[in-house]
């Protein structure tokens, strides 16, 4: 399944709208719309609206077009070494993999209701209890 048969949605709870055009990406791992992100971040010190993580490093917030040219991404990773375009490459799939078990878990629980900070906080003290669990185990 590609990854292009998949939908991002805005972060804010005020929104919920897909994502298209650009985007704001925050270290935290979240997407905000173009206006909301907009509004967000033009604050200093800039907060994440979704988890409220302070977002002070040069990298910590940026914009994003979600279908950037070829010609774009050509220019982004032809000078990088192999294992740096791995490890991106990495990282993207694990931020996809974390939204998509996020949404399906929210959905097959019937918490849609819930805003998106609270019930990926839930997920993740879950998944985190569960990892204590597995490695106190393996030891």
């Amino acid at each position: 399944m590609s990854a292009s048969k998949f939908t991002l949605l805005c972060n804010s709870n005020k929104c919920r709208s897909k994502l298209s055009g650009f985007t704001w990406v925050t270290a935290c791992s979240h997407v905000f719309c173009d206006q909301h992100g907009s509004e967000a971040f033009s604050r200093t010190p800039a907060t994440c609206p979704a988890c409220s993580s302070m977002l002070s490093g040069k990298l910590d917030v940026f914009r994003i077009e979600l279908a950037p040219s070829e010609q774009y991404k050509a220019m982004v990773l032809v000078r990088l070494q192999p294992e740096t375009v791995l490890e991106i490459s990495h990282k993207a799939l694990d931020f996809w993999a974390t939204r998509l078990d996020v949404c399906r878990n929210r959905e097959r629980l019937g918490l849609m209701h819930l805003p998106s900070n609270v019930y990926f906080c839930l997920w993740l003290f879950v998944n985190q209890e569960r990892m204590l669990m597995e490695t106190f185990l393996e030891n």
